[in-house]
């Protein structure tokens, strides 16, 4: 074998090692923010298949071990698995206008120091009511073009607490009033922000995520 293909099996060696020592969990956001860590030696990240994602938006990791125990409880308890600098939020117990977001993980980045931020599409009572009148008029297809049109259109959630005492967490959508206390004194990023008149536009994860990246505000996992 050759002496440069044994140092680049080597190092990608060493790097799965430590990627795999670096998985973490724990079951409440109290304890996240804590920093206190239960460990992982190995979690295995799948992805729903390509017809899936358009009915389940982007929470469509499912995080599993091979120990049958830890699975349960990644699946029902945990709340936010860590690997390497790459964090991932259950969804089950997250609610937005009373509406949840369904099983499954999602990716999710440090907001500054005490919050979390996710990517997902558009939830709540609103949307669900029109969701659903799609889905009687013009039946799956109605359904599928929905849950499509809402994928297009991502926008930012904010996890800033933990569980209430039904277990649930109640997150943020970054709106207008939000954005404008996460920019604080910023005159050009709250220029940036409000340079697109479209208060719907205005709203998208697309307009916000870059103006969150220069504010600094945005981190990975660590």
């Amino acid at each position: 074998m050759k002496k440069k293909t044994l140092i680049t099996m080597l190092l990608a060696l060493v790097a799965m090692t430590s990627a795999h020592a670096q998985c973490q969990y724990c079951n409440t956001y109290e304890d996240f923010l804590a920093g206190r860590w239960q460990p992982l030696d190995t979690v295995y990240c799948d992805t729903h298949s390509k017809s899936e994602k358009i009915l389940l938006g982007i929470n469509d990791f499912t995080l599993t071990t091979g120990d049958k125990t830890l699975d349960k409880n990644l699946k029902k308890e945990a709340l936010i698995v860590k690997q390497a600098d790459t964090l991932y939020v259950n969804c089950r117990n997250l609610r937005f206008e009373k509406t949840s977001f369904g099983n499954g993980y999602i990716k999710a980045r440090r907001l500054g120091q005490k919050e979390l931020l996710i990517v997902n599409k558009i939830i709540g009572m609103d949307v669900s009511a029109t969701a659903a009148v799609s889905s009687l008029v013009l039946g799956s297809i109605g359904s599928a073009w929905t849950a499509s049109e809402q994928m297009k259109q991502q926008v930012c959630y904010v996890i800033s607490n933990g569980a209430n005492e039904k277990g649930r967490i109640d997150i943020r959508l970054i709106d207008d009033e939000l954005m404008e206390q996460l920019v604080g004194k910023r005159k050009d990023l709250h220029d940036a922000y409000f340079a697109e008149e479209n208060d719907t536009k205005r709203r998208l994860a697309a307009h916000i995520v870059p103006i969150l990246e220069k504010a600094g505000l945005l981190k990975q996992g660590k």
